[in-house]
């Protein structure tokens, strides 16, 4: 709740200094695409992040992960008047965990489909969205204990996230993206749009 509110605090400074300097209307923010995204363009987000798979550096049982990385793409599709984009996403995890003589390796991948819905705020070049993704998720584990070993695909299964996000471009086709949600809790990488 507290990043959350760390996000809405940045926003509403951020937004500032654009809503007295010049007329918005925000009637209009609800139907429009932020960061000058157009009706038929393509964004490929390609990020790294944090998850809640492998977060604990600390005690008798510690575990590591590379980063969370993240492609995903968009096509923006309105529905009516809604600024709707539509696309799908590969997510890919790879950890270690360790603890009272047993060692567990992970690799999981999660793809699916993603829809996001797009907000106009008066800043230039920033679009602001909220999304869901829905898809499939893979993990395979492996456990060894001593002498003993076998494979665990348990994780396995329908994979659900939610999410906040930001794209902010820096010129008519590259920019960074910043996204807060579950179970990826904070990713940040380059956006690119055509």
């Amino acid at each position: 709740m507290k990043k959350l509110k760390g996000l809405l605090v940045a926003l509403i400074m951020l937004c500032s200094t654009s809503v007295f300097a010049k007329d918005f209307d925000w009637s209009q923010c609800w139907c429009n695409y932020g960061g000058g995204i157009e009706k038929g363009d393509m964004i490929v987000d390609v990020a790294v992040g944090l998850n809640d798979e492998f977060f604990r550096p600390f005690g008798q049982n510690s575990a590591w992960s590379l980063p969370y990385m993240e492609a995903a793409f968009d096509v923006a599709l309105p529905i009516w008047k809604l600024p709707f984009s539509w696309g799908g996403f590969y997510g890919l995890n790879i950890g270690y965990a360790n603890g009272n003589g047993w060692n567990y390796s992970l690799f999981s991948m999660n793809f699916g489909g993603q829809v996001k819905y797009h907000v106009l705020l008066p800043v230039d070049n920033l679009d602001v969205y909220a999304g869901i993704r829905l898809g499939a998720k893979i993990s395979i584990g492996e456990t060894k204990y001593v002498n003993y070993s076998f494979k665990d695909p348990s994780g396995s299964g329908f994979y659900f996230s939610t999410f906040l996000g930001a794209h902010y471009y820096l010129n008519k086709n590259f920019g960074f993206v910043a996204e807060f949600g579950y179970p990826v809790w904070l990713k940040a990488g380059i956006s690119l749009k055509f």
